[in-house]
């Protein structure tokens, strides 16, 4: 296929997934003909106009952290029409929070003048926002651990390495990686067969692929994936980021604690005060105090959680008690050895091929996994912190697989992106900075060396509050009145890929909802093939002008879905026998709707008459010759305008 001057072959079914996938990438219309997306998802050359603080909302100061959800928020409203007496409709819980955490955001130079205080002030809350992060980080790296069935030590220096190393290679400001449930999934079977050496080869081989997968420009298939596929994922994830919070309110049986029971009164009352500092409290206390404004209400309800829960001796499960005492004893001994384990190492050097064919189904399920979830985590991240930049998809696989690499290397399982902990990342203030997901990793080495026994005093539920929260603020609530008012397409593919996202993994529930969503919109372009009669002059090669021919005017796509419907439009034995097809109102895409073009030619030259085939374009035509056997008949001819015709290319065979 030749695009811009350059050729690229495409062959077989990639040629008509290419195709339909291209169709697709306008975004969903609603019936009123209003963009159809996320709130908090971007939308091409859509951006909404910046919001910072200033004085148009209350005088809140630059750089302040943002609370996850709720009061003090001030939303956007939205009017459902056009007219000058459009009705305001109040934002959702969601909107409220993508405009909040556009504003904390602002585009940064590139010189850096550290003695601007407000820039300082922006740097100092990446780092602080880098801070609360990294609490939340430690029973997601805990848990995860469990999960790919390594020590929970692993799984945290997988979290520092991972994140450090992505963050700083990463194509966006904000987003928070470490080990993850979509990875360790994928590589628990292989470290319950092999044993945990091969992980970190396996997240090492993962790494190399993400690297190369990025270098080449994969990451930009991303863009291909449908807005209805996003709501689906990010509504699918919230509930599995909620069931793996409800874990922690369950006794040593797997049920719920009682209510009244010493322990549960504990529990509950720890993730409820941890919601309302950091909802409530919190932002009450920044809108009264400068001094707070520097400090992340999730930071800060964790912190003073914490300090309650000590002080009235709350039975209650800690960090230590989760992971083990030996995970938060702290000291230079539980620092990472650089290399791959001996476990793996020695069996490779032995038998590099075999070791290769056992890990490399899991490595690339994996940096397929991980890549998939960074880069919808960077689409999301793109729609709420709005800096006036756009995250680059080439940079974040790169540097997940910079980031996976050296995790390997240092005995790691691997991960990716974490959108929960991307969003408090963004929500405060780490959008601004990539400073925030370096930051995250230094605090938690500095917490698992220094701070351990500190650390370990943490309450689980406080954290699991911080991400209830966040579980809250993800979800789409704005699909769900959605539904009876956009196609019922659309809404069967979020319902879907939501379920599948549960049910199975997020790189399944993608693929399933992007291919089924381009099978739609590839029949519902097949039946949008239509003609009008009409009466044109025509001026053959040879011979008088004619002043009444009968006229085809071809209306709608030309592609393998709807060359069945096409060949229906015309009556061959009953038409004249000179005949046009006007394509003015139609454009040819495939190899598939050529063949069509020429198949009809051949019917009426069958019944000794001719087609003239009007307003296609030069490449159009060269490739009907190209696909007629022997070039095109006598019976078949093509007009040329220099200056009617239109300039396109068909998807073709090389």
């Amino acid at each position: 296929m030749t695009i811009n001057g350059s050729t690229r072959p495409r062959r077989g079914l990639c040629n008509h997934l290419v195709l339909v996938f291209s169709l697709t990438l306008a975004s969903t219309t609603l019936p009123s003909g209003k963009c159809f997306a996320h709130p908090a998802l971007p939308i091409s050359n859509a951006r909404p106009p910046k919001q910072r603080f200033g004085a148009d909302n209350g005088g809140a100061g630059k750089g302040k952290s943002t609370p996850i959800s709720g009061t003090p928020f001030r939303g956007i409203s939205r009017k459902v029409s056009n007219d000058d007496s459009a009705v305001e409709v109040p934002p959702s819980q969601i909107e409220s929070i993508v405009a909040n955490a556009k504003s904390i955001s602002a585009s940064l130079g590139k010189k850096i003048d550290l003695t601007d205080k407000t820039l300082r002030g922006k740097y100092l809350t990446a780092i602080t926002a880098g801070l609360a992060v990294s609490l939340a980080m430690v029973p997601e790296a805990v848990s995860f651990s469990f999960v790919a069935g390594v020590s929970p030590l692993v799984g945290l220096w997988t979290t520092v390495v991972l994140g450090f190393f992505a963050a700083m290679f990463g194509g966006r400001a904000g987003i928070q990686s470490s080990a993850s449930g979509a990875c360790s999934v994928v590589v628990a079977a292989l470290c319950a067969s092999h044993g945990s050496g091969y992980l970190a080869g396996c997240a090492a081989l993962a790494g190399l692929l993400q690297i190369t997968s990025g270098t080449l420009g994969v990451g930009k298939l991303i863009r291909l994936v449908p807005h209805p596929v996003m709501i689906g994922f990010v509504n699918g994830l919230s509930i599995v980021m909620l069931k793996a919070q409800l874990g922690h309110f369950k006794g040593a049986t797997g049920a719920f604690l009682p209510l009244l029971s010493p322990e549960g009164k504990a529990t509950y009352a720890c993730a409820l005060l941890t919601m309302a500092l950091v909802k409530f409290g919190i932002p009450a206390l920044q809108e009264k105090s400068s001094l707070a404004e520097a400090v992340p209400p999730t930071l800060g309800g964790v912190v003073i959680a914490t300090a309650i829960a000590s002080f009235l001796k709350w039975p209650i499960r800690t960090l230590a008690d989760a992971a083990g005492a030996e995970t938060f004893r702290g000291g230079l001994s539980t620092l990472p050895k650089i290399g791959l384990p001996a476990s793996f190492w020695t069996p490779f050097q032995n038998a590099p091929l075999e070791t290769l064919k056992i890990i490399l189904p899991y490595a690339v399920t994996m940096a397929a996994v991980g890549s998939i979830e960074s880069l919808l985590t960077l689409q999301l991240l793109d729609g709420i912190v709005d800096d006036g930049k756009r995250g680059s998809t080439k940079k974040e696989v790169i540097g997940q697989g910079i980031g996976n690499l050296a995790s390997g290397l240092t005995g790691g399982i691997g991960g990716c992106a974490l959108i929960g902990q991307s969003l408090i990342s963004a929500q405060s203030g780490g959008g601004v900075s990539k400073l925030s997901g370096m930051a995250m990793s230094i605090f938690l080495a500095l917490g698992i060396v220094a701070f351990a026994p500190l650390l370990g005093q943490i309450p689980i539920v406080s954290l699991a509050g911080v991400m209830l929260l966040v579980c809250q603020s993800t979800f789409s609530w704005g699909s769900l009145r959605l539904v009876g008012k956009i196609p019922n397409l659309d809404a069967f593919i979020i319902a879907l890929v939501t379920y599948v996202t549960i049910k199975d993994d997020l790189a399944k529930a993608v693929l399933i909802g992007t291919i089924t969503s381009a099978l739609g919109f590839a029949w519902k372009q097949s039946t949008k093939i239509s003609s009008t009669l009409s009466q044109t002059k025509l001026t053959p090669p040879s011979g008088p002008t004619l002043p009444n021919v009968k006229t085809y005017n071809i209306n709608g796509p030309l592609f393998f879905g709807s060359t069945q419907g096409f060949s229906q439009l015309f009556r061959v034995k009953e038409d004249p026998d000179d005949v046009v097809i006007d394509f003015t109102q139609s454009r040819v895409y495939d190899h598939s709707a050529l063949v069509a073009i020429n198949n009809l030619a051949d019917r009426y030259g069958s019944m000794g008459k001719r087609v003239y085939l009007r307003r296609l374009s030069s490449n159009c035509a060269k490739m009907l010759a190209k696909v007629h056997k022997g070039g095109l008949p006598p019976y078949e001819v093509i007009e040329v305008s220099s200056t009617l015709d239109p300039v396109y290319d068909v998807a073709e065979d090389a």
